[in-house]
């Protein structure tokens, strides 16, 4: 990560730990360092400004480290009224604007443009979708802003004024440029001469290229600009996988989460705001998502923590690249149970022991140390986007919603298959009875649980709160939940599919449209039974969604 200024090479610093100053040959100081949960190496350092600084630096640097990447960082002046101060602009082009031909018919431009590759763009692409500021909540301001993936003009002409001569070149033949630099025309020079180096510069806006940017960078613009350029940046390397492995650096002493002594209890932070953790020497890098993928939530003296993460490949050869999981973890703040008692640690432990001789998910990490334990289950990856799977939850549309038949045969198609490991677990004497949108996965061919819920916790009134609870479930209940319980929940997931809700007794019951098969409609009805002892079990459910998914089949796709 290259700077021209010393409020950006601040800004990007900030994010490195485990820090070292390398000294190249010709001279120029680098600081080099690790961001915690990113498998990158990250070599900082301060060009000043101007292309040619910019290109040298560049260069020397891809030689000495071997770069795979180069990302310029700083700050850039906005040409555009609707490009704010504080946005970030990831240049799409690059335009130098000084190439042309001056003669007595005046300028006529001669494009030098760069473009990052398709690779690079996709992954900026989705950070800018994918909740961007969500891996570093201190950056954030209560209003965060705006990405815009927008070409870029750069030469060695600092612009202060909108009508300058140098301003209205730019608008002439360059139209499209949303901000203008002094630095990032050079650096992308540099790196056309390494081609397998990855590039890209990222700029927060700090003025608009006006008189008044002298009293908008005495007023903290170039700070906070330079720091949400570097913040994205860091949210970007998070997606762009290296093409290599890093060499091997000698492994850290193990370190848990949370680390109780005896009679002392030690609060860490909620998962929900920090971007990494670590479990026993293995670091995750959480994501963020819908609906419980990153919840905790306290139950008495029981804290429970769960979230979706990439498994971060250990400096001592741990971990697998591009691996995610399920990360989950069980805190015991009071004393330990009497004997006979429940035990939450012991349970989690078991909950292993089940997916191993299940089949369930692949156990990723189980570890225990003091009053913690944590479990971490293999979660499927999409290559292609470099980000776990998504759930069930992507697939249920919002009431009031028509019914795609292509949509609905997916999701059947894939509850069946969801019936199928519940009728293992009912006969190896459990129940998952926790059964909702994001607790599937939409792994390729089939669908897949994250986990196996309250399997290994015992039954009681009142579990699994919220749209998806079984009658059973619910306080007042004289019915022990089981394995009718996941039926029922399954029977919840296909309602909400074809109306947009979840059941609602208050509401009448659905009866079906045009388009869906008498036996879709059949399979809900049945599941949704008020008594457990009326609904089929998990292997008449299973047969009656695999007929059903083959009904759905032979619907046509609605006209688009």
């Amino acid at each position: 990560m290259l700077t021209a200024l010393q409020v950006e090479y601040e800004a990007v610093r900030r994010h490195l730990a485990d820090v070292r100053t390398v000294r190249l040959p010709q001279g120029t100081l680098f600081e080099v360092g690790r961001i915690p949960g990113l498998d990158w190496r990250v070599a900082v350092a301060e060009t000043g400004p101007t292309t040619t600084r910019a290109a040298l630096v560049t260069q020397s640097a891809i030689g000495h480290f071997g770069a795979e990447a180069v990302f310029f960082v700083g700050v850039a002046g906005s040409l555009k009224d609707d490009v704010r101060l504080g946005d970030v602009v990831v240049a799409s082009k690059v335009h130098g604007y000084h190439g042309g031909r001056e003669s007595v018919d005046g300028f006529a431009a001669r494009p030098d443009t760069w473009s990052p590759d398709h690779g690079v763009d996709q992954v900026v692409r989705f950070a800018r979708r994918d909740k961007p500021w969500a891996f570093l909540r201190p950056d954030v301001p209560a209003t965060p802003p705006r990405v815009h993936f927008a070409p870029i003009a750069s030469g060695d002409v600092l612009v202060g004024f909108r009508d300058s001569e140098t301003a209205r070149r730019i608008r002439l033949h360059y139209n499209d440029a949303v901000a203008v630099d002094m630095e990032s025309q050079g650096a992308v020079q540099a790196t056309r001469m390494s081609p397998a180096v990855r590039a890209l510069c990222i700029r927060g806006i700090s003025d608009f290229a006006d008189p008044d940017k002298s009293a908008r960078d005495a007023a903290g613009s170039q700070e906070t600009a330079a720091r949400h350029a570097a913040a994205f940046a860091v949210r970007v390397l998070r997606d762009l996988l290296p093409r290599q492995p890093l060499a091997q650096e000698p492994s850290r002493p193990p370190a848990v989460v949370v680390v109780s002594a005896p009679g002392r209890s030690v609060e860490p932070a909620a998962w929900d705001s920090r971007p990494v953790v670590e479990v026993a020497g293995q670091e995750y890098l959480l994501y963020e998502g819908p609906g419980d993928l990153v919840h905790e939530s306290r139950d008495g003296d029981v804290v429970r923590r769960q979230a979706v993460a990439r498994v971060v490949p250990g400096r001592g050869g741990g971990g697998d690249r591009g691996a995610y999981a399920w990360l989950r973890q069980v805190e015991r703040t009071g004393p330990p149970p009497g004997p006979g008692r429940f035990d939450p640690l012991a349970a989690l432990e078991q909950e292993a022991e089940l997916c191993r001789r299940l089949r369930g998910p692949g156990v990723v990490q189980l570890t225990r140390a003091g009053r913690t334990a944590t479990l971490a289950l293999a979660w499927p990856g999409d290559p292609r986007r470099g980000s776990p799977l998504e759930t069930v939850h992507e697939l249920l549309p919002e009431a009031p919603a028509p019914t795609d038949p292509q949509r609905l045969w997916r999701i059947v198609r894939g509850l069946a298959d969801v019936a199928h490991i519940l009728e293992r677990l009912s006969a190896a004497g459990f129940s998952h009875r926790a059964l909702r949108p994001t607790a599937i996965v939409m792994d390729r061919p089939r669908m897949v649980l994250r986990d196996f819920g309250l399997a290994t916790v015992p039954p009681r009134r009142g579990e699994n709160a919220g749209p998806y609870q079984a009658p059973e479930q619910r306080h007042g209940s004289r019915v022990r939940p089981g394995p009718a319980t996941d039926v029922y929940q399954l029977g919840a997931l296909l309602h909400r599919a074809l109306t947009g809700r979840t059941p609602d007794p208050r509401l009448p019951a659905y009866r079906g449209s045009a388009s869906v098969p008498d036996r879709v409609v059949q399979a809900v009805a049945h599941a949704l039974r008020e008594d457990p002892g009326d609904r089929p079990d998990a292997r008449t459910l299973r047969r009656a969604l695999r007929a059903a998914a083959d009904d759905l089949a032979s619907v046509p796709s609605p006209q688009r």
